[in-house]
């Protein structure tokens, strides 16, 4: 253990953006906890990759990373407010108020849905930096975007309580999702 913790410290001395990474990643650890923000995680990284995947038919880097992060921040708008009418006409009922804490919870339940965007868009931007490919960068970011919707049908199934087999079919459906996307480019382009 003190040679891998050796070696993670070795990394970070050496490269501020691994620190960084680190430290980031530490604070997260325990993001998208309950099922309800892995699935807004879900959701905003399928909504991202298709805007994503049609944005990059004809736009520039610059026109992806707007229409991701417009397209992802309404959806995340119209979302909270959906649940903020519903918690209001339901508060009648149970003596919710409409206060700047109970709308502030809300407000940041559904968060996830924009988060989980950051990394696809990380690898766009890291990827058509380092090739200037803007397609080649939209493939690694479409693949980036898979991986994270397995690995996160994966989390939120193990988190339900399904078996190790279970959770690989929910984590093999999520990703369906992901590869759908890539399919949609592949054919489009």
């Amino acid at each position: 253990m003190g040679e891998a913790s050796g070696g993670r410290d070795d990394l970070r001395a050496r490269s501020p953006i691994a620190a960084w990474i680190v430290r980031a990643a530490a604070l997260h650890r325990n993001r998208w906890s309950d099922e309800h923000e892995l699935a807004y995680a879900i959701h905003g990284t399928v909504v991202g990759a298709a805007v994503m995947m049609a944005a990059s038919l004809h736009g520039t880097l610059g026109d992806i990373l707007v229409a991701v992060l417009v397209t992802l921040f309404v959806y995340w708008v119209a979302e909270r407010y959906a649940h903020l009418l519903a918690a209001g006409v339901r508060g009648r009922q149970e003596g919710w108020r409409a206060t700047r804490a109970a709308i502030g919870r809300e407000l940041r339940a559904g968060w996830p849905m924009v988060e989980a965007a950051y990394l696809p868009l990380v690898v766009l931007i890291v990827v058509e930096l380092f090739t200037d490919s803007l397609e080649l960068a939209v493939y690694a970011s479409l693949a980036t975007s898979t991986v994270l919707l397995v690995a996160l049908g994966h989390l939120a199934a193990r988190r339900a309580g399904a078996s190790s087999v279970g959770a690989l079919g929910w984590a093999a459906a999520s990703g369906v999702l992901g590869v759908v996307t890539m399919c949609l480019k592949l054919l489009l382009h």
